[in-house]
């Protein structure tokens, strides 16, 4: 139903501006954009502090996002809303503290392909990943092979050379985090026999410690790429075709190894939650990924925008699921 025929229906019930006030009073435009997010805001407020978990370091690409999105909410629920970061075990800490979060709204994760998706195919984990309420997407990332700067290869055949002569370390952010399953996707499709994975506790500091040249090479976030594109050293990019603002840096693919892959990231609560929550915590977020400056400030930070119903981001999270379970069982990828 259009806004529109919204306003001429309540325009004809006794009470009309009654529920007026009541929207204005909760700060909801009367120009949203259909009956789901109207009906939703009005019907469910945040009850106090929103708190948003980030089941990584701060620094990275996720912590950025989650800091991005945060001071809309805070706006339109007219509530503060907080980002809490509680790394480890590649996102599985912070992932179960808000599975077993009371099912209010105000406790919700940053999730991502890494903790979601990949990483309870490869551990044992005390939540159960399809059980989560997927809520909204914040933006998608490729990941770039990069190298420390003084590794003794110029491209990506240089690099599987190398690779074939030696065994190469590779920094991840964590086991079972899709820097580790990219990676060992890019080992097995180069034919490359051996290589060390090195985790550490989120992809800020793994990407610190390719920059000490204490690892050969990383699969960083495109995200987190940027400032450090001419301080280390770019082998290919994740994507099928040349991606946003590194045009300039080969597919894997194009270059005969046949990586493709990005990382999700988004919001999603414990089991449970209403409907009612769910629907407005989705168009909240939804209003500000819309927006020009998280648009602008997304595309800084080497992200694509993602633009999903509810309804479609759970099929979409669940596909994900389902697809990274299978590249890992294929793989026979497992913690080391």
């Amino acid at each position: 139903m259009l806004i529109n025929e919204i306003l001429e229906t309540l325009m004809t019930a006794s009470n009309f501006m009654a529920q007026r006030r009541q929207l204005l009073k909760f700060g909801v435009p009367l120009a949203l954009g259909g009956i789901g997010g109207l009906a939703a805001a009005a019907s469910w407020q945040p009850a106090g502090v929103v708190r948003i978990i980030v089941p990584f370091a701060a620094g990275g690409g996720a912590d950025a996002l989650a800091r991005l999105a945060s001071p809309g909410l805070g706006d339109r629920f007219r509530q503060p809303v907080v980002v809490e970061n509680r790394p480890g075990a590649t996102g599985a800490i912070g992932a179960d503290f808000v599975f077993s979060a009371p099912a209010d709204g105000l406790t919700l994760l940053l999730g991502s392909a890494d903790g979601l998706s990949m990483y309870p195919h490869i551990a044992k984990t005390r939540f159960d990943a399809t059980r989560f309420t997927p809520i909204a997407p914040l933006g998608r990332t490729p990941f770039i092979l990069m190298g420390r700067p003084d590794l003794p290869a110029g491209n990506s055949k240089e690099l599987v050379a190398l690779a074939q002569s030696r065994s190469l370390t590779y920094a991840n952010a964590g086991n079972g985090s899709s820097l580790h399953v990219m990676a060992v996707a890019f080992k097995d499709a180069a034919q490359i026999k051996e290589a060390v994975q090195v985790p550490y506790q989120g992809a800020a500091p793994a990407l610190q410690a390719l920059m000490a040249s204490q690892v050969d090479v990383m699969m960083v976030p495109a995200g987190m790429a940027g400032p450090y594109m001419s301080r280390l050293k770019s082998f290919g990019v994740t994507t099928a075709s040349r991606y946003g603002n590194v045009k300039d840096v080969p597919t894997l693919s194009e270059q005969g190894v046949a990586v493709v892959g990005e990382s999700w990231l988004g919001i999603v609560g414990p089991p449970g939650l209403s409907a009612d929550a769910t629907a407005s915590l989705s168009e909240a977020i939804r209003e500000v990924t819309r927006s020009t400056d998280y648009r602008v400030r997304l595309d800084q930070l080497g992200l694509s925008w993602v633009d999903m119903s509810q309804g479609e981001f759970q099929k979409y999270y669940l596909d994900a699921y389902k697809h990274w379970g299978n590249v890992i069982a294929k793989g026979n990828i497992k913690l080391e």
